[in-house]
C-alpha cells in the first residue's frame, strides 16, 4: 500500500515545507495542518462507532485509516478568543491537546512520534542513566538543590564544570526574549552558589572539544554532521550561539558504537526519530550529551549540504 502523510506543524516551519516539496516531487499525496489555526481553517471530527478520525480544511477532507502516516513535527496552542475569561481559554486548549493527543496515540498507521512515547523520551536524567547502562561515555552530572554539592563538583573538576537546563527555556524580559544556553561556570558565580538552593540545577563536568556533532536517526539511518563549533569564539561553549561564517559542518561517518546506540535508544523509547548531541572530544572520545525526540535539522543540511530532507521524508513513507 502507498502510503500517504499528514503534517501536523505550526505557521511558516521550514522543515515541514521541505518535506511537503519532498512528497510532492515524489508524487507522494500529503495534507498539512497549521495546528495553531485548528479552530479557524480546519474541521476534525472522531467518530466511536468505527473509530475514525477525519479532518478536513477548506478544499478537501481525508479520512485517517491506516493508509496514512502521521509525522508529528509540533503541535501549538491554538489561537483563541482573546476576549474569553482565561479559564475558558484554557480548557479550550486543554480540548484541542486531548484530542491531538487521542488522534496521535490511537491512531492505525505510523506516527513520527506519538505523544506518549516523546514524553517518556524527553527526560535528561533517564536518557544519562539509559547511556551509562549501555557503556556510553557521558560528562560527569549532577542535579542538586544544596550548595554544598555544587561546592564538592566544582573542587572535584578543578572548576571546569558548566550549567545547563533540563529543558530549554525561553525567558521574557523587558528588553525581549532570553534564551538559556549552557555556560561555564566561573569562580565568581561560585560565590552565590547558595542560589542552587531555590530550584534542581544540572550540572556538568566540561568536556574539552574537538568539534560537536548532531546525529539525525530515523528507523533505517543514523547520520552525523560534524559541527565545528570550536573554530568561533562565540559558539565554543554552546554551539546554538550559531557562527555560520566561521563555523564549519560537514558529515561524518560515525563508529558502529555510537550508530547501535541511538538506534537502541530509539528502539527503548519507542520512537521513529531522534536528534542526538555528541561531543567528540580532544581525546579523540565520543560523550553523550541528550536525545530530543523533535530536535531540528534543516540548518545541518543547509550548512553541510548533505541531504537530511531525503532521509526524514523516507522514514515518513515507509
Amino acid at each position: 500500500m502507498k502510503k500517504k502523510v499528514l503534517i501536523l506543524t505550526y505557521s511558516d516551519d521550514p522543515h515541514a515545507l521541505s518535506v511537503r516539496r519532498e512528497l510532492d516531487r515524489r508524487g507522494v499525496e500529503n495534507f498539512t495542518v497549521v495546528t495553531e489555526n485548528l479552530l479557524s481553517d480546519y474541521k476534525i471530527k472522531f467518530y466511536s462507532k468505527n473509530g475514525s478520525y477525519t479532518l478536513a480544511d477548506k478544499q478537501r477532507s481525508i479520512e485517517l485509516d491506516s493508509s496514512w502516516n502521521i509525522w508529528n513535527r509540533r503541535v501549538m496552542i491554538p489561537d483563541r478568543n482573546k476576549g474569553q475569561p482565561k479559564d475558558l481559554q484554557d480548557l479550550v486548549t486543554d480540548e484541542c491537546e486531548k484530542t491531538w493527543d487521542g488522534l496521535l496515540m490511537t491512531h492505525s498507521g505510523k506516527v513520527v512520534n506519538r505523544p506518549q512515547n516523546h514524553f517518556y523520551a524527553n527526560s535528561k536524567l533517564h536518557q544519562i542513566k539509559f547511556a551509562l547502562e549501555r557503556g556510553m561515555l557521558v560528562p560527569d552530572t549532577i542535579v542538586t538543590t544544596d550548595p554544598a554539592d555544587l561546592e564538592n563538583f566544582y573542587r572535584e573538576h578543578m572548576g571546569n564544570i558548566c550549567f545547563k537546563l533540563q529543558k530549554g527555556a525561553v525567558i521574557r524580559t523587558p528588553e525581549g526574549n532570553k534564551v538559556v544556553y549552557t555556560n561555564k561556570v566561573t569562580e565568581a558565580q561560585m560565590r552565590n552558589s547558595a542560589l542552587v538552593s531555590s530550584h534542581p540545577s544540572l550540572f556538568q563536568e566540561y568536556i574539552e572539544k574537538e568539534f560537536e556533532i548532531r546525529i539525525i536517526a530515523t528507523d533505517t539511518t543514523t547520520t552525523g554532521i560534524a559541527i565545528h563549533s570550536q573554530d568561533s569564539e562565540r559558539s565554543k561553549i554552546d554551539y546554538r550561539r550559531y557562527d555560520f561564517e566561521n563555523v564549519t559542518y560537514q558529515q561524518v561517518e560515525l563508529p558502529k558504537k555510537v550508530k547501535e546506540f541511538c538506534a537502541t535508544m530509539l528502539m527503548h523509547y519507542g520512537l521513529h526519530f531522534g536528534a542526538f548531541d555528541f561531543i567528540y572530544s580532544k581525546d579523540k572520545k565520543y560523550y553523550f550529551l541528550e536525545l530530543n525526540p523533535n530536535g531540528q535539522w534543516l540548518w545541518l543540511e543547509e550548512q553541510s549540504g548533505y541531504n537530511v530532507t531525503s532521509e526524514v521524508t523516507n522514514n515518513l513513507v515507509e
